[in-house]
């Protein structure tokens, strides 16, 4: 009553005074008449106020507590009564109203929640980040989205992006309203909260993935390893680095590692694929630290370091850590087979075929017969055709004929599966024509080959022509093939067509990734040879010394003998020989071209003792060359 007495004085006397002042007698020019001032309307104001907003501290505070009390006691329903009764009492208490707005929510009377929440947002008091979150959650439900962000936002902001709950809904609202790149940000902030929780790690990524955000990708991997320290995710984060040619990034990662376990291997792997066919040499200083220095040396890492060695030429080490590699992986298929099949390539470097056939056909096995497509490579290098072809035939019917298994009814699959089984076709065809070629190529060599072996080599080469034409069709891109057409057209002599698709090779060069000094020597050489004009023979000249400058200063010694040719057909016979003398190589002293090449310029020098005994040399190699048996008849 104390209460009550003490607020209805002040009102009584509002009142009397304005009643006072509405029955005082109007006095002209009385300077003493009462006016009300800006401080008595804010009173006035601030009265009428307080008489529409009933207010009783006692039994709000009271019931606070009481409120608390039951919820303490599980008393759920008694506490919401308290509540309320608690605002009721204070209606301009802040707190108290976003609490009852709170319950309406829970309750799922979102239409009065939002109106209590609205109305308490403008009375004063802490703002906390609850109060924000809820008029966010109330804005969603009434799908006011322009306003549930910009609530979300605040009450992030509030809490410096540190509740994770609050980060959570704000996501879900961004995925119903597809907000891809805001979305980031926020599983940005939300992942190391969640110590990088599988799902939430899986959305990130297919955002980013979307998004085309590849740097962002291996940033999310790092921070993920980071927190986590799981190698697998170092191992995607080297390989992001790598896709995205940031090499010395990858290298220096792979630097400190120290480990012989499978991602360890891998990070080493990715780092020396960094490596170009240019940087070969570091790319073998940088393995051989990581072996011999770092003592990684697991079955693995000899595989690779043996593959190096019989790259840079180092063939007994090889053959030392790749026989090393099969004998301890022979239970792990795929290394141990890759193994073999460089063992049966250094074999057959060194002449040994019937040791290449032996480790081409250990890979085979270690496949579980799955590597019949290298098997029959092999056996096309060891002269060994018949048995090739039967391979090459029984693959070609599995592939030709190929059907998508029964039960496989979803169209996307099926079109992954159709792509994988015409490129496996073209490889496979790719291989045959290949082997056709080797068999060709051996015929023609064959200084002593009859008339039927030579046309056996052009009914291979025939058949090789088909092959490519067939793989063209199922893609016209593929420049390599191309190449391979140009150089067999040529030696069958059918040059215009050759030399077409030469040119055309030559105007799409930016679009193939192709061996362009091999490719200029090759048509360079054949213009100079065929000998068809003075202009030809120019042109082909010009495309071999491209083709030198491209070598830089380790030029192919066949390219010096196309260049030396070249000159002998320009008449620059001194410049022709003085070039020939630059190739040292044992690897010409079976060259039959070399010596028709060298006898010829010694011949056009007037050298005829060194022009014999080239001829002499020739006529061992090729004993019907016409030139050869000329010079040596005449001589005579």
């Amino acid at each position: 009553m104390a209460r009550f007495m003490g607020f209805l004085i002040p009102v009584l006397m509002l009142a009397l005074y304005l009643g006072a002042c509405s029955s005082a007698p109007h006095k002209q020019g009385d300077s003493n008449q009462a006016t009300l001032t800006a401080v008595d309307s804010a009173v006035i104001k601030d009265a009428l106020e307080k008489m529409n907003m009933p207010q009783d501290l006692d039994v709000a505070h009271e019931s606070f507590i009481r409120a608390q009390e039951m919820e303490l006691r599980g008393e759920k329903q008694l506490a919401e009564v308290f509540w309320q009764r608690a605002y009721d009492a204070d209606p301009g208490n802040r707190y108290l109203a976003f609490n009852v707005a709170a319950r309406l929510f829970a309750h799922g009377n979102d239409s009065a929640a939002l109106a209590v929440a609205r109305k308490a947002s403008g009375y004063k008091g802490p703002v906390l980040t609850s109060q924000l979150e809820l008029l966010a959650k109330l804005y969603v439900k009434e799908g006011i989205a322009d306003s549930a962000r910009k609530y979300f936002k605040v009450a992030l902001d509030s809490s410096h992006n540190q509740d994770m709950t609050l980060l959570y809904d704000y996501s879900l609202f961004l995925e119903a309203v597809q907000d891809k790149k805001e979305l980031v940000k926020v599983y940005d902030a939300l992942l190391p909260q969640t110590n990088y929780i599988q799902s939430l790690f899986a959305r990130q990524l297919n955002i980013l993935l979307e998004l085309g955000k590849d740097s962002a990708i291996v940033e999310l991997f790092g921070k993920a390893y980071d927190a986590l320290g799981d190698k697998e995710l170092l191992v995607k984060m080297v390989q992001g680095l790598a896709m995205q040619k940031r090499n010395a990034e990858v290298r220096a990662i792979a630097d400190t590692i120290t480990g012989n376990t499978e991602q360890d291997e891998a990070i080493i792997n990715t780092a020396l694929m960094t490596f170009g066919d240019r940087d070969r040499e570091a790319a073998f200083k940088f393995l051989k630290k990581k072996v011999y220095k770092d003592s990684l040396r697991t079955p693995v890492m000899f595989y690779y370091l043996g593959s190096y060695e019989f790259a840079m030429g180092e063939r007994d080490s090889a053959k030392v850590h790749l026989g090393d590699v099969y004998l301890k992986l022979g239970k792990t298929p795929a290394y141990a087979a890759q193994a073999c099949r460089a063992l049966s390539g250094i074999a057959f470097a060194e002449d040994n075929k019937k040791e290449g056939l032996r480790y081409a056909e250990l890979a085979d096995s270690l496949q579980l017969s799955g590597d019949k497509d290298f098997l029959a490579m092999a056996y096309g290098y060891a002269g060994v055709y018949d048995k090739a072809y039967v391979l090459l035939d029984s693959m070609m019917a599995v592939w030709s004929h190929w059907t998508p298994m029964a039960g496989v009814a979803d169209s996307a699959t099926v079109a992954i599966m159709r792509k994988k089984a015409s490129r496996a076709h073209r490889q496979l065809q790719h291989s045959y024509a290949q082997i056709l070629l080797m068999e060709a190529r051996d015929i023609e060599d064959d200084g002593k080959a009859d008339t039927l072996k030579r046309s056996r080599a052009k009914e291979a080469r025939t058949k090789a022509e088909l092959f490519w034409e067939s793989m063209l069709m199922a893609d016209s891109t593929d420049m390599f093939v191309r190449s391979l057409m140009a150089m067999n057209l040529e030696r069958l002599g059918r040059y215009d067509e050759s030399f077409r698709m030469f040119e055309y090779l030559l105007q799409n060069a930016a679009q193939a990734r192709l061996d362009w000094p091999e490719l200029l020597n090759y048509y360079g050489y054949s213009l100079i040879d065929l000998n068809r004009s003075p202009e030809e023979v120019e042109k082909g000249f010009q495309m071999v010394v491209k083709a030198l400058e491209m070598e830089g200063d380790s030029p192919s010694e066949a390219f010096l003998d196309s260049k030396a040719w070249a000159l002998f057909r320009k008449g620059n016979y001194e410049e022709a020989l003085s070039t020939m003398k630059l190739i040292k190589s044992k690897h010409f002293e079976n060259d039959y071209v070399y010596w028709e090449h060298l006898a010829a310029i010694q011949n056009a020098l007037g050298k005829k003792s060194d022009a014999t005994k080239s001829y002499k040399k020739l006529l061992k190699l090729r004993p019907n060359h016409p030139a050869a048996k000329e010079f040596l008849g005449k001589k005579k």
